[in-house]
């Protein structure tokens, strides 16, 4: 009976707590582990444990300073508690991470020395590649291994990172071989002793992976690691030897880039499956070398001394990991020389603090309010669109540039493009694309009697070497717009801000009694970016 009475007294001592944790902790009972492979699972912050109000108070912050953000990610205990996106980006459009992809490269590293692929990090280099004869051979070099090479200490004379404003990296590309020229490079040090930040050696464990595995790194990565996360919205640039580019020139929608992080968050395990080695997750994570932009180096993968880690990426791509708070956040942007550590300093002054319990906390509706009106706000375009001069004079909107004045016309331009400022006479717009690729439109008296098809090479060819140097046309040639106009189509290599090599697209026309042009500048891809200016057409 004693048994009995006190089984009673625990249960009505069980009941009322239980009903306040279901009231006041609505989400007390989710998993800590849920692996979005079909979807993230949304949730309040203070569900998982986090403070609105912080989160807000970041969300407040940039937008006041007007940081070139692009998307921020918050993911707690495998739940999305924060997915902001800032016009003209928006959830749907993938983003180049940039250098995050060494991240990622370093995962599939790992999971080719389990599959027997790959003997071990200790392997030396120069076995992948016995079939070339390499210069600057030396027992340094002979000695240099795959380790070396995933820590950023290959001791070879790279000079291709920002510091040396990757003069090394064009080199590369304006050679007949990339791998050929990356083994070809003295050496400067002895493997292993300091760190040099080098995009070539990314580069050469891409070749290492399609040479082990025979398959391309592109089909390597969506059967070993993207499949089975979901991610299948994926664009990887290659070399013109057919090798996906390891250092970069990735793209992935941010939501796929947190699925990284919790893949290692969570020791390499996907539900019920172990996708990427848990000894290689620690090993990878685990600051090896002393490094330059952030305290150590592990294997393609900053550490931080704030007990976290993370994979970065060229002007302001983040996927940080913080394993004692079960977190996980994404930064994608454009962010300029000397803001590039903002996103850091947003994770430790809100986003780390927010996480102010491992347990529930109390509903908060005004600040979980705020923050959603933020996130709103942000994703949320100025009812006039993009305007330089005049509504009359041109306006950007959803895609599509719209001129009202005479000579009327219009383009269309890629989803997730920025305004620019106007910077030359006749300008009526400008615009950079999502990877950086500057385009405008202008409108100008036609210059003394030069025919149409002489604007190009003469009047626009002329007008570039005031920007920079080595201007060379390469083609010239008539076409027909899709409104029946005359046109001219001009391709212009040069260079710009020295060592920047450019390949400009110009398309111009004469209508009105005006020169009507628009002109692209990308560096790789021409194609793709050509159809930008092709589509002009007069209305």
């Amino acid at each position: 009976m004693k048994l009995l009475r006190n089984k009673k007294y625990i249960a009505l001592y069980i009941l009322p707590v239980f009903i306040i944790i279901v009231i006041f902790y609505p989400n007390a009972t989710a998993s800590v582990n849920s692996y979005p492979t079909e979807g993230w699972q949304i949730t309040t912050p203070e569900q998982q444990g986090m403070r609105s109000q912080m989160l807000a108070d970041m969300m407040a912050v940039i937008k006041e300073n007007r940081y070139a953000i692009n998307s921020v990610l918050v993911v707690r205990n495998g739940h999305m508690v924060l997915d902001a996106y800032f016009h003209p980006f928006t959830k749907d459009l993938r983003h180049q991470i940039h250098s995050c992809t060494k991240s990622i490269m370093s995962a599939l590293i790992g999971i080719a020395i389990e599959k027997g692929y790959i003997k071990s990090v200790n392997q030396p280099i120069l076995d992948f590649f016995p079939d070339k004869a390499i210069a600057n051979m030396d027992d340094r070099k002979k000695s240099m291994t795959l380790e070396d090479l995933l820590m950023m200490a290959s001791g070879l004379d790279c000079r291709d990172s920002y510091l040396y404003v990757w003069k090394g990296l064009f080199e590369m590309k304006n050679s007949e071989n990339w791998a050929q020229y990356v083994l070809d490079l003295p050496m400067a040090d002895p493997p292993g002793k300091s760190f040099e930040y080098c995009n070539g050696v990314s580069y050469l464990l891409s070749v290492i992976i399609q040479k082990t595995t025979k398959m391309k790194t592109l089909d390597f990565v969506r059967e070993n690691l993207f499949d089975p996360l979901g991610i299948s919205e994926i664009f990887w640039e290659t070399s013109p030897q057919g090798i996906d580019i390891g250092w970069g020139e990735m793209w992935l929608k941010p939501e796929d880039m947190a699925k990284i992080g919790l893949l290692y968050l969570n020791g390499g395990r996907w539900g019920k499956k172990q996708i990427v080695p848990a000894s290689w997750v620690e090993a990878s994570t685990r600051g090896h070398i002393e490094a330059t932009l952030f305290d150590r180096y592990g294997y393609q993968w900053w550490v931080d001394a704030e007990n976290f880690y993370m994979a970065v990426g060229y002007r302001g791509q983040f996927i940080f990991v913080v394993p004692d708070k079960h977190l996980v956040v994404v930064f994608t942007g454009d962010l300029p020389p000397g803001t590039f550590f903002i996103p850091r300093e947003l994770m430790i002054k809100y986003i780390i603090p927010a996480a102010a319990s491992s347990a529930p906390l109390p509903v908060n509706p005004e600040e979980t309010a705020r923050l959603d009106n933020l996130v709103k706000s942000a994703a949320t375009a100025s009812a006039d669109g993009s305007v330089w001069l005049t509504r009359e004079d041109g306006m950007a909107k959803d895609g599509i540039f719209r001129r009202a004045k005479f000579p009327k016309f219009m383009f269309t331009y890629p989803p997730g493009s920025k305004k620019e400022s106007a910077v030359a006479p006749g300008q009526v717009m400008r615009m950079k694309t999502p990877d950086n690729v500057s385009f405008e439109a202008s409108v100008i008296d036609i210059p003394g009697n030069l025919g149409l098809e002489d604007f190009g090479p003469k009047f626009y060819a002329a007008a570039l070497q005031r920007w920079g140097s080595d201007v060379e046309v390469m083609a010239n040639k008539e076409i027909t717009l899709k409104c029946g106009t005359k046109a001219y189509r001009t391709v212009i290599k040069w260079v710009w801000n020295n060592p920047f090599q450019l390949t400009s697209v110009v398309v111009s026309s004469y209508k009105d009694n005006k020169c009507v042009y628009l002109a692209v500048h990308p560096m790789l891809d021409l194609e793709r970016f050509s159809s930008i200016v092709e589509s002009l057409t007069f209305e």
